[in-house]
């Protein structure tokens, strides 16, 4: 099952079997209305199927607590875990200029000329714009900015992003 990271755990909290949790969402208001999760451990992919008691959403983190139960020193050993949910559950972006970042991850990154820069590896948020760290066949990494200047097109049923052509002098990544 395709699944999409919504929180990381990063502490218990409390004595009443709730977690804090480090939001790796955009949409974190989206936490609020579901009542299953899949507690994950990135390490060994062991999984736990939960459902939410209660959510409470904080600045810069949110507190949930599940009905089975768990008590603080399972939450405690489950640091780290990822919170996530089906793939299929998460809503369209509903328009081209909108992606998430999981959609991004793993696409072939393509010069104006249609040589295969290097695989997308990475989507790293930033104040004004997003980078793509994108990783070539040597395993060398560089960023580009993920903006209308620099990319030209994103095509995800190709699996592909196409960037503008580079003018005369430009570096080829930040």
């Amino acid at each position: 099952m395709a699944t999409v990271t919504v929180g990381r755990l990063i502490a218990a909290h409390g004595v009443s079997g709730a977690c804090r949790c480090e939001y790796c969402t955009d949409f974190p208001e989206r936490i609020l209305g579901r009542g299953r999760y899949i507690l994950r451990d990135p390490a060994s992919n062991e999984v736990m199927f939960l459902t939410t008691a209660s959510v409470n959403l904080l600045a810069g983190s949110f507190l949930i607590t599940f009905a089975e139960g768990l008590q603080r020193e399972e939450l405690a050993a489950r640091r780290g875990w990822l919170l996530e949910v089906p793939r299929e559950s998460v809503p369209e972006t509903g328009g081209e200029d909108g992606y998430y970042c999981f959609e991004l991850e793993n696409l072939r990154v393509l010069s104006a000329g249609g040589g295969e820069l290097g695989r997308v590896v990475n989507v790293i948020p930033g104040p004004a714009h997003g980078l793509l760290e994108v990783e070539d066949e040597h395993g060398n990494r560089s960023l580009y900015a993920f903006v209308r200047s620099v990319i030209a097109a994103v095509d995800l049923q190709k699996g592909e992003i196409r960037l503008h052509p580079l003018e005369r002098g430009e570096e080829k990544a930040v």
